[in-house]
């Protein structure tokens, strides 16, 4: 039976249904069921906002590219977005370690940040958020995982090891810690270690052989297995983590029949899902019990999840007993069992046009069939009951793309059973990636070809970057965040890499996720939504004091570090707000406000800059946290996470960097506003970044440029403000240049894991958008990533080649 609602076929539709026997009530009978739905979806909103990261691993002083879409409009419209503010922060001390902002429009926002070249290795997060606010949390905010990794050999070793697992009558595991020069002999001075594991945070320091022996006590039910330890030599610090073994625990099991309930008499799929402590799925068997008799072995597959069909009996007890070692032998009991009721099974959950449902019921019952997705309602559809089994197929011609729930309401409007569903699902690649082989040489010329297969136009980022720089569980893509992981919490991390392209890893997926994403209770009570919420604007302002006599009159302030300045007025008492173009700066520059007046002026007043943008950082940086299982850590000594040697340029000698009161970092070799020649001669060479073999630049003397231009540029110089006079002001950056090199000068080290980005293409289905690229010394396999959004929706598409040696 196909069931095709919408206006345009209501005329057919009531026929169709005349003849089948069915009453069909063309008036909308949900309405205010609609208008409650309107309210929640206000109420509970996902974020919109998707940021393309060129990677996921990056290493001391490279460069971060990346490029924000506003994906839909949400409650505040797309335009009044005008900022993008980006935050770097490290996951083991939640530590703010950079941040920026940059220029949104239309939607869309391109920026790039440095990485600091002191920061320790280890996990990090971007926090990227716009400058709109509702009730003072961002309304759009994204989080991106990352690895830092080292190019620079860490100053000394730093190990850490099991050395007796807890036994029962201690209960507690002895833990060495290990410390030595690069060299392998011991270190003058002990080692300062502080080390946490679970709630436990204590100090010490290492012996003359430099170790420490470190007794851990068992922690049972620990959601975080993992030890970890910061250890301080001099002025020199690193960080190292390993998982502790754990006693035999319970797991975490849930049960999921499909559609909710399991009915007396009446065959239930049902899905159940086992993860352990950790939030890590766990793939296992298990004996299903009746009445304490087994009567069948059930199990779940590599992302925890199973299922498996039962027909529940009257007065029976259903339960399972997992088999697995480092589990505790417990018993999970089943859901209780409904007596009346009824039982819905999709033949598919991933569908393009139709979806068919199977419908069990114990008894004759007026339904209603509510298609919507917990924000707007798609299809109100009252239908008699009137078979045990019942094979419906249902037109999904007026039902959106994305994550769909179908929910059957009885004759007062009471939810009895749902299930979710994708709707349109297609896992092809609207964009065709062409390449003229699939292996070069290094510092080859790599021609690629993108085509738009659909009608549409589109603008998107493309990155090409060595494939171990994308880390399976911190990369996820536009598609699958947009239609998935914004929907839908705590996914497991597929094996098959991206998500919304495996559909056996989709079917399981939905029959336990986003079940009952909200509760039907809270919707049905739901009366009213409060309109009331606060709209707000994260800005920049400041205020003039005078350091003797008060205000007399308003004051003028100046701006300089872009290519013009600025002249603001103050109000009365002195203060004043910033507009966005007069913050901004090019990438890597400061920005500084003065009083306009002279020397006498400026030197007899002081300038306040508020910026709320900094304090708002601060809140998200201890409040905010990742949603991925927290795994045993293999950090196992500070070496692991540093660069292989042909991935990396070979230093001259160590550098060593010391603490300073300015935010910014100095490379070695460089002047005060950060420029440095390097031994060939190019001006701010990503190569030579922080070599001691850098020099600083001379003005008027002529350098090549980094973009790998043959025509030198002038070097205009450094101008240093002075600190009484101009007061340094958090701007608002321009995004770096992506320069392309093609390498000609052979004895130029090029280890670049970044070999091509670009913000914003533009791609139109009528024709092919051609682009060349240079490899690097690098060899591997590398990944072309070209990921964006179109005028119906967004796009997402992958492609690979090999780099060898010549």
């Amino acid at each position: 039976m196909l069931l095709a609602p919408g206006k345009k076929n209501q005329m057919r539709l009531l026929l169709f249904c005349f003849l089948c026997g069915l009453s069909f009530q063309t008036t909308f009978a949900q309405n205010s069921l609609d208008e409650k739905m309107k309210w929640y979806a206000l109420a509970k909103p996902t974020s919109n906002l998707f940021v393309h990261f060129d990677k996921n691993v990056y290493s001391n002083n490279e460069t971060v590219y990346f490029t924000g879409y506003i994906i839909k409009e949400g409650r505040i419209p797309t335009a009044m977005h005008k900022l993008m503010s980006i935050v770097l922060i490290r996951e083991v001390d939640s530590a703010l370690i950079a941040e920026d902002k940059f220029i949104m429009s239309k939607g869309l926002s391109f920026g790039s940040l440095t990485i600091p070249d002191s920061i320790p290795t280890g996990n990090y997060r971007f926090l990227v958020y716009t400058d709109k606010l509702i009730t003072k949390i961002p309304e759009l905010l994204f989080i991106q995982n990352i690895t830092i990794k080292s190019s620079i050999d860490p100053s000394f070793k730093a190990s850490v090891k099991l050395m007796e697992q807890a036994p029962t009558e201690t209960r507690s595991n002895k833990i060495l810690v290990s410390t030595s020069t690069i060299d392998g002999h011991f270190l003058p001075k002990p080692t300062q270690i502080n080390y946490s594991y679970g709630n436990l945070k204590k100090s010490t320091v290492t012996d003359a052989s430099g170790q420490s022996i470190i007794n851990l006590p068992i922690h049972e039910g620990l959601n975080d297995p993992n030890l970890y330890v910061k250890l301080k030599y001099g002025t020199d610090s690193t960080f190292i983590s390993m998982g502790i073994p754990q006693p035999k625990s319970k797991a975490q099991v849930k049960f999921y029949p499909e559609g909710g309930n399991m009915i007396t008499g009446l065959i239930s799929n049902v899905a159940w899902e086992v993860k352990d402590l950790q939030n890590r799925p766990m793939a296992l068997k298990a004996f299903l019990y009746k009445n304490q008799e087994v009567i069948d072995t059930i199990e779940t597959g590599s992302y925890g999840i199973g299922n498996f069909k039962l027909k529940p009996e009257m007065s029976a007890n259903y339960s399972i007993k997992l088999v697995h070692s480092s589990l505790t032998d417990t018993t999970y009991n089943l859901p209780s069992t409904i007596d009346n009721g009824l039982t819905i099974m999709l033949q598919n959950a991933l569908v393009k046009d139709t979806l068919t449902i199977n419908l069990k019921s114990t008894a004759r019952s007026k339904i209603t069939l509510l298609v919507h997705n917990f924000k707007n309602c798609f299809l109100s559809i009252p239908f008699n009951l009137s078979h045990e089994n019942t094979r419906l197929k249902l037109s999904l011609e007026e039902v959106p793309k994305g994550l769909t729930t179908l929910t059957i309401l009885d004759s007062l409007n009471r939810p009895l059973t749902e299930r979710m569903f994708f709707a349109h699902y297609n896992s092809e690649h609207k964009i065709r990636i062409d390449i003229d082989k699939y292996i070069y040489t290094q510092r080859e010329k790599v021609n690629l070809k993108l085509n738009l297969k659909a009608d549409e136009n589109a603008v998107v980022s493309i990155a090409v970057v060595q494939n171990n720089r994308l880390e399976l569980k911190k990369t996820t893509d536009i598609e699958s965040y947009t239609y998935l992981l914004n929907e839908l919490s705590s996914m497991p991390i597929s094996i098959n890499g991206r998500s919304f392209n495996d559909r056996n890893y989709l079917e399981q997926v939905l029959l336990v996720k986003g079940w009952r994403r909200y509760t039907w209770q809270d919707l049905i009570n739901n009366k009213t939504f409060d309109p009331t919420f606060k709209l707000d604007s994260l800005r920049i302002s400041g205020r003039v004091n005078t350091l003797k006599k008060a205000l007399k009159a308003p004051f003028v302030i100046g701006t300089m570090g872009s290519e013009s300045v600025h002249l603001i007025p103050t109000t009365p008492s002195g203060s004043f707000d910033f507009n966005h173009d007069q913050l901004i700066t090019p990438f890597g520059k400061k920005m500084y406000v003065f009083v306009n007046g002279g020397e006498k002026i400026a030197s007899a007043t002081k300038v306040e800059i508020s910026n709320t943008f900094s304090n708002l950082n601060q809140y998200l940086a201890s409040n905010t946290s990742t949603d991925y299982p927290i795994l045993p850590s293999t950090l196992v000594n500070n070496a692991e996470l540093v660069l292989k040697n042909n991935e990396k340029t070979i230093r001259l000698k160590e550098v060593i960097i010391t603490k300073t009161n300015d935010n910014s970092f100095h490379r070695s070799g460089a002047n005060a506003c950060g420029d440095y020649v390097c031994p060939f001669n190019i001006l701010n060479c990503r190569n030579h970044i922080g070599d001691s073999g850098n020099r600083e630049p001379v003005k008027g003397v002529a350098y090549t440029p980094i973009s790998g231009s043959r025509s030198k540029v002038v070097y205009e110089g450094c101008v240093i403000p002075d600190k009484n006079l101009f007061t340094l002001v958090k701007g608002i950056h321009l995004q770096k240049e992506f320069y392309q090199n093609d390498y000609k000068d052979p004895n130029e080290p090029a280890f670049f894991s970044t070999i091509y980005w670009n913000y914003g293409a533009l791609l139109n289905s009528k024709k092919e958008t051609e682009l060349s690229f240079y490899t690097s010394d690098i060899t591997g396999k590398f990944r072309i990533v070209v990921q964006g959004v179109s005028n119906k929706d967004v796009v997402y598409a992958e492609h690979f080649f090999e780099v060898k040696e010549k």
